[in-house]
């Protein structure tokens, strides 16, 4: 996966997604929003007899857009139940 260089700010885990496909899922959504992310995400690896195997991975911000990127990601029904969401000062 392509990781794009952030801007120099203070960034935050907005979220965890299961798998390499639903953080580029996420990232891509984000993008159209003007919202730049990235992800940890790398390949799985091949540990249970050839069968990849790949942990959860997670999701990044700058943390001034983290609320903006919780909203448009919570306008999907899939996206509404994320793991550890990043909750912004305040609220």
């Amino acid at each position: 996966m392509i990781k794009e260089p952030m801007p120099e700010a203070e960034e935050v885990r907005l979220c965890d997604v299961a798998n390499e496909m639903e953080a580029a899922l996420v990232l891509n959504m984000l993008s159209e929003e003007g919202i730049p992310a990235r992800s940890d995400a790398t390949s799985g690896s091949d540990v249970f007899g050839g069968l990849p195997f790949e942990g959860g991975h997670g999701v990044y911000v700058i943390s001034s857009l983290a609320r903006k990127a919780r909203d448009v990601l919570s306008q999907y029904p899939h996206f509404q139940n994320l793991k550890n969401v990043h909750e912004p000062a305040g609220e």
